[in-house]
């Protein structure tokens, strides 16, 4: 095992954002000279279960290992019980068997769909399974040339209707990082700074998932709003009257705080009564959204600064505009 290697890749997941426990299993797994392993992890989230799969690969010419990417679903399938995996055996014309294990629901399920045949005269199959051994476990699903020849009432739902989730792949360690893709998948918007375009030049933008659809990979497709869109986060800020904004270190952490795709909390007077609200930023309609902090959701108007009259020219004169609006209802 290289020590710098693992050094590189330890303070990767550092920055992504993963425990330290998985960075201890990596370790071991490194140890061990796996050429190819999953690390798998659960959390909770206000969003329910959210199940974690970190994908790790060896080089071919040499011991050092790459952090690819990692998958992050929030999953309603009931977890799988003590020392159970799932399997997916899978057969293609001409080719080998194929055996693949998983401790996630939506790793295996990606995997039997895509044992599905691409072309009519491609003959696939497979079956897919959950137990503690290959040998003794149950069959959740089976088909035949794409065709679903057997599936269990209580996998039903996981394989028609696959749990949202997103794979992030990673560029030399740089990635959405596990926070951001979980505000992602709540449907809010993440700004960074280090996007890459075909020709791998970075670019700043704010992205979204479009939730309504999936690419070819399975994931969801992501929308992008550069600088040219028009979406200044402190300019919309400036249009508030949080008190957070009167103080230089506080705004920066609410500005860090909303790029990051959280909600911010800001401190506000309703009534003469101090209130804190949740914030989050809205690029798309160049907005933001406000909210209690039970997550109801609060009119902006409310709290935005009075706009000043704009004033019309009247000949040599000038009167604001809603005296000169007055004067034409008359």
């Amino acid at each position: 095992m290289d020590a710098k290697n693992l050094e590189k890749l330890k303070a990767e997941m550092e920055r992504l954002g993963f425990s330290d426990t998985l960075t201890g299993r990596m370790e071991e797994k490194m140890a061990a000279n796996e050429p190819r392993f999953i690390l798998y992890d659960k959390l909770e989230s206000d969003k329910g279960r959210v199940e974690l799969a970190l994908h790790f690969n060896q080089s071919r010419s040499s011991e050092f290992y790459y952090f690819n990417k990692f998958d992050v679903v929030i999953e309603v399938q009931p977890p799988l019980m003590a020392g159970e995996k799932y399997f997916v055996a899978s057969q293609r014309q001409g080719k080998e068997p194929s055996l693949r294990e998983f401790e996630m629901a939506w790793l295996a399920v990606k995997e039997f769909r895509a044992s599905m045949p691409g072309a009519e005269d491609t003959r696939r199959s497979a079956q897919l399974y959950a137990g503690t051994e290959l040998a003794s476990s149950k069959q959740l699903a089976s088909h035949v040339d794409g065709q679903i020849i057997e599936l269990d009432k209580g996998f039903y739902k996981t394989l028609m209707t696959p749990a949202p989730g997103q794979t992030v792949y990673l560029e030399k360690g740089t990635g959405f990082t596990l926070s951001q893709t979980l505000n992602l998948l709540s449907g809010r918007s993440v700004y960074r700074e280090d996007m890459l375009n075909i020709q791998k030049n970075e670019y700043s933008a704010w992205v979204k998932l479009e939730l309504d659809s999936k690419d070819k990979g399975g994931n969801f497709p992501m929308k992008t709003f550069t600088h040219g869109y028009g979406y200044d986060l402190s300019a919309v800020l400036d249009r508030f009257e949080f008190k957070e904004l009167a103080n230089p270190q506080w705004r920066a952490e609410l500005e860090a705080t909303l790029k990051n795709g959280d909600r911010g909390v800001v401190n506000v007077d309703i009534d003469g009564k101090a209130t804190k609200l949740l914030v989050e930023a809205v690029p798309e309609f160049k907005q933001l959204n406000l909210y209690s902090l039970e997550g109801k959701s609060i009119r902006r108007e409310q709290h935005q600064k009075a706009e000043p009259l704009a004033e019309v020219s009247l000949g040599k004169g000038k009167v604001a505009k809603k005296d000169k609006d007055q004067e034409l209802s008359v």
